[in-house]
Order: C-alpha cells, then structure tokens, then sequence
C-alpha cells in the first residue's frame, strides 16, 4: 500500500490553506518535498475533513517528526474511539457509504481538532519502576536508574504523552510507565549518580 510519511503540517487559517511536507512509502531515496493539500479547493469549507479522513485511514501517516500537536491529536483520537469501542475503520468508511458525503465526519473530526487545538501547562516526564525515562526512540527507551530530580527532563505534556504512546502496552505496565506533572514545590529525595540505560520497547 502507498502512502505518505508526513512530517508537517502547516494550516494557514487566513485563506484556507494547507501546507504538507511528506515523502512517499515506496520510493527511495526518500526525499521529503512541501506540497499544497487540495490547491484547487481554497474555498472548500471541508478540506481540513478530508486531511482527517486520508489520516485515521492511512494515506498521510504521521511519522515522530511532526509537530507534536498533530501526533498528539492523532494518539488522543485513538484513544478516545478505544475508549468509547469505536471502530476508525468504520469512522473512514462512512463517506463511502452515503453518497461521498465527507460532512458526516465532522463530529469526529471536531473531537481530533479539539485535542489538535488543545492548551496545557506545566512541566511533565514519564516515570517508572526503574528510574526516569529521558529519551523515547522509534525501538527503544532510554532512562535514568534512580529517582530524584527530574526538571532537566521534563517537557510539554504532548510531547510526554506521545512517548508514552510509542512504548508498548506490553512494557507500559512492566516497568509501570506513568505520565507524573513536576511540582516546583514538592520535597524531592536525594538522588544517587545517575547512569543513563537503554532498553528495548
């Protein structure tokens, strides 16, 4: 199956615009170009539903690179149709049967956009059973073995949320990898010398 690897995406509000850079699946070298998302449609009030349709059905495959708000839209839809025992496949396929009308996508839509759009403040990392996590990779995890202070790796809570997505379930609950909020004002423990680790995801 063809498919593009994004990694950005730029809506330009002002006059409908939207703004890909991608690469295709099958050709290589791989070589990444910015390409306008349906130029001929500038007053079509439905584009961006067509950008969420080619998404949550493979065609434009978000890759770690990509601004964090759009993966991060994208892991929270995921989450939220899990949650709610709802299949993306039939949320794709709805267009389809009914007459290509892509308006019966907007209630899902106006949820992913919701996350895409969504503020939250603060200082965030992943902790667990063997220390800090510093560094999530597309095959592995890196992290510091004790618990103590974890400023230096803290980032936005998108950020942290879309590593914690990249880990598996499978070791999400054997290391008990958590997302944990810094608090300037909490009483932190003394700390040993830290020894950075790699493990496998």
């Amino acid at each position: 199956m063809s498919y593009e690897i994004v990694k950005n995406i730029n809506r330009r509000k002002k006059d409908n615009k939207i703004f890909i850079t991608s690469a295709s699946n099958n050709v290589w070298p791989r070589t990444y170009s910015k390409w306008e998302f349906m130029p001929n449609k500038a007053n079509d009030k439905n584009k961006e539903l067509y950008l969420f349709h080619g998404i949550i059905g493979g065609s434009y495959q978000l890759s770690g690179s990509v601004n964090e708000n759009w993966k991060y839209a994208e892991n929270k839809f995921y989450e939220y149709c899990r949650k709610n025992n709802i299949s993306t496949s039939d949320i794709w396929d709805l267009p389809y049967k009914n007459d290509g009308n892509i308006d019966l996508l907007k209630p899902y839509y106006d949820i992913f956009k919701g996350y895409l759009e969504e503020k939250k403040d603060g200082k965030f990392y992943l902790d667990s059973n063997i220390g800090i996590i510093t560094k999530v990779n597309q095959r592995n995890f890196q992290y510091i073995n004790y618990k103590g202070e974890p400023e230096k790796y803290c980032k936005s809570f998108k950020h942290v949320f879309n590593d914690f997505c990249n880990i598996s379930s499978e070791n999400r609950e054997k290391y008990e990898i958590a997302i944990k909020e810094y608090n300037l004002n909490k009483d932190l423990n003394d700390f040993e010398e830290c020894v950075e680790k790699d493990m496998e995801l």
